[in-house]
Formats: C-alpha cells, sequence, structure tokens
C-alpha cells in the first residue's frame, strides 16, 4: 500500500505543467520516455494544463509585438544606415508593430507550422518570467530586421538627402511605401507563409552626417544675409527716388538747406544747424529794434 502511494506521488510530482497568460500562447508535443514525440493540442491564452512526466510545452507571444530600432540600449535593433539618390549617408530610427500569427486548430494550425519550421531553432523564445529571450531578438532580427533594412534602402535611393530629412511630404511618401512592400517581403523571408502580419511602421526623422547639417546651416545664414542685403538696397533705392523728386523742386542748394534742417530737427545733425529758420518767398517777420545805446 505504501509502494501504491509512493508511486501515486511519484507520478503527480513528475506532472508537466504549463500556465499561459494573456499575452501567451503554448504548443503541447508528446515526449515521453515510451512515446515519440507529436503534436498534441494548443494551449490558448489565460489556461493552464498538465501532463505526464516528459511531456512539452513551448510558449510563444501573443498579440501586438514591437520591434524597435534606434541606439537605445533596450532597443531590439541598431539603427539603419542607408544612401540617399545624391550619394549620402543618413541614419534611420523608428519601430515597427507586428503580430505573430498564433493561430491554431485541432491539427496545431499557423503557429504549429512556424514552430516546426522556425521556431524549434531559437527556443526558449519565453522565459520562465514570461519576457522574450535573447532567442526570439535574433529570429527577429533575421526573418525581419534584414527585410525591414532592405526595404529602407532601397526606396532611400529614390531620393535626395535634402528631401528626405527636411521635407515631410517626402517622408510621409517614403514611410508609407515601405510599410506597403514589407509584409511580402518578410513572407518572402520565411518561405512565402505569411507566419508574420500587421506590420505598422512608424520612422523618425532621418539623420545625415553632421557635415551636411553645418553645411545647410551655413547656406540658410548665407542666404538670410542675402535677403537682408536685397532689403536694404530696395530702401535706399526708395530714398533715392525721394530726394530727387526734392532736388526738381527745391534745386541742389535748396534741397542741402532742406536737408540740413531736417537733421537739424530730429538731433541728426551734430553741428552747422543755423540759428535761424528761412522764411519763405514774400514772407515777413516782426522783431523788437534794439534799444539806443547809453550816451
Amino acid at each position: 500500500m505504501v509502494g501504491a502511494l509512493l508511486l501515486i506521488g511519484a507520478g503527480v510530482a513528475g506532472c508537466t505543467t504549463v500556465s499561459t497568460d494573456s499575452d501567451q500562447v503554448a504548443l503541447h508535443y508528446d515526449a515521453g520516455a515510451f512515446s515519440s514525440t507529436t503534436y498534441q493540442e494548443c494551449v490558448k491564452s489565460n489556461n493552464r494544463s498538465w501532463d505526464g512526466l516528459g511531456e512539452q510545452y513551448y510558449k510563444y507571444p501573443a498579440g501586438q509585438r514591437n520591434f524597435e530600432f534606434s541606439s537605445s540600449k533596450d532597443a531590439e535593433s541598431q539603427a539603419y544606415t542607408v544612401v540617399s539618390k545624391d550619394n549620402q549617408e543618413l541614419t534611420i530610427t523608428g519601430g515597427l508593430t507586428f503580430h505573430l500569427d498564433t493561430s491554431c486548430d485541432d491539427d496545431g494550425g499557423v503557429l504549429r507550422a512556424f514552430h516546426e519550421e522556425i521556431g524549434l531553432k531559437f527556443q526558449p523564445v519565453l522565459g520562465d518570467d514570461g519576457k522574450t529571450t535573447e532567442n526570439w531578438l535574433e529570429m527577429l532580427r533575421f526573418y525581419i530586421g534584414q527585410p525591414l533594412a532592405k526595404a529602407l534602402t532601397t526606396e532611400a535611393q529614390k531620393y535626395d538627402w535634402l528631401a528626405l530629412y527636411n521635407d515631410p511630404a517626402t517622408r510621409e511618401k517614403f514611410e508609407t511605401a515601405i510599410n506597403a512592400s514589407l509584409g511580402a517581403s518578410v513572407t518572402a523571408t520565411t518561405g512565402d507563409k505569411a507566419y508574420f502580419e500587421q506590420f505598422n511602421l512608424t520612422l523618425q526623422n532621418p539623420e545625415p552626417r553632421k557635415e551636411l547639417i553645418d553645411g545647410l546651416a551655413a547656406v540658410q545664414v548665407a542666404i538670410t544675409q542675402r535677403q537682408a542685403l536685397v532689403e536694404q538696397n530696395a530702401t535706399l533705392d526708395e530714398k533715392l527716388k525721394q530726394i530727387r523728386k526734392l532736388v526738381g523742386v527745391l534745386g541742389p542748394d535748396g534741397y542741402i538747406l532742406y536737408d540740413t534742417l531736417q537733421r537739424c530737427l530730429t538731433g541728426e545733425a551734430p553741428k552747422g544747424c543755423p540759428s535761424f529758420l528761412p522764411l519763405p518767398p514774400g514772407g515777413t517777420v516782426e522783431a523788437p529794434a534794439p534799444a539806443p545805446a547809453a550816451t
């Protein structure tokens, strides 16, 4: 009786269990000591399953996943470098969201096909803490990162660097074109099987080399200075027109006297201001006679 209890206890203790969270799906394979490895079932999200000794469960992430490419140490990939139509290098950063197709039926469906063709090479993809492992990232960098890098490189060669850097309409066109083609590029990498889906790419502004940005700033300064000079010349031209009109009416000497008085009235003339005011032709002025000298 005691032996039987020990045997039952050993069987219970040797059970293989799996518990899936809301963003996880698991595949169950029979891998006992006296059986061949065969597919058994799909354990959907928010479920628990337990079986005999030696059973195998493989967890996969469900729902939306991220693939960030930037200089951040936590990013899934480094930023990508592309070459523009006019042969200038730009650094591309951004983020990609996608889904792993975790649909599975009695025969395992798409997820089982993915697991047996690709997933087994990168186990475990989820650790005991439920987070994706470096194996998962290695798989993403190959099957998603490489097609993404190729798409960015190909599309960037259609535009000049300044348009990619400084024109919102061009950047939107650039991003839209990659979003439209990326799914097909990834599917081609996985043997024409759509294991990944619902791609949505968001790009940050492409960054050219510092020398190009500095040169662009210098050009902008030169344009601003030239525009200021044009406006200054236009002001001088208008002033000369006004002077010519006054000379035509007052004559050269009359204009000089007029200009001097104007400067004196505004305080612009440092010296030479008269102590009298000119009278118009025919004008009169009354002034008291000086007192006679004392005798």
